[in-house]
């Protein structure tokens, strides 16, 4: 499997999976924060446990929907669908362009190293400029990279057992650093 993802212009990006015989190329704009949203699904299938994620990818005027399935929490079950000029037919029916099955950790990897590319390329800023309307994933980028490291994320730390408000957690930001500065000396 193969997954490239890069930023194309003001805007736009274009993102390839290629699994056996089959290539894909797609086109995504700003109007859905496409990368950022990948990169979340992965942290909702890794700390939630859920077991389906959806994102949609608004390509102008078609729709790309990923659907992840986490299965045995190794297996990642991976369907995309073509909707067609939604902007005037609605997703009423869909093509199904690839369904296919991998390892959760092997496709995160994938989507890690693309993650770590357009941080190099861009930076931070330049990602937020390039992509208009939307950050740099940091946090879901840290959370995988944490994951891919330790087999899962301990960045977070509980400061206290009883989970009563959002205050209650923190991170470890000399570790979220660790991960940023390893970056820059590739």
């Amino acid at each position: 499997m193969k997954f490239n993802y890069s930023l194309k212009g003001y805007g736009w990006a274009k993102a390839l999976i290629e699994v056996d015989a089959t290539k894909l190329e797609f086109t995504p704009s700003y109007l859905t924060d496409a990368f950022g949203d990948l990169l979340r699904s992965f942290v909702s299938l890794l700390i939630d446990e859920e077991e389906e994620v959806t994102v949609l990818w608004n390509e102008e005027p078609d729709e790309i929907e990923w659907m992840f399935v986490r299965k045995n929490g190794n297996e990642l079950s991976i369907q995309i669908t073509l909707y067609e000029e939604t902007y005037e037919t609605g997703k009423a029916k869909g093509k199904v362009l690839l369904n296919t099955e991998c390892l959760f950790i092997n496709f995160v990897h994938e989507v890690i190293n693309q993650a770590d590319q357009l941080l190099s390329t861009n930076g931070i800023l330049g990602y937020r400029n390039i992509w208009e309307m939307h950050e740099f994933p940091i946090s879901s980028y840290l959370q995988l990279k944490d994951f891919l490291q330790n087999g899962s994320i301990t960045i977070e730390k509980k400061v206290d057992s009883q989970r009563v408000n959002y205050n209650d957690e923190q991170s470890d930001l000399q570790k979220e650093l660790r991960f940023l500065n390893s970056l820059m000396k590739k």
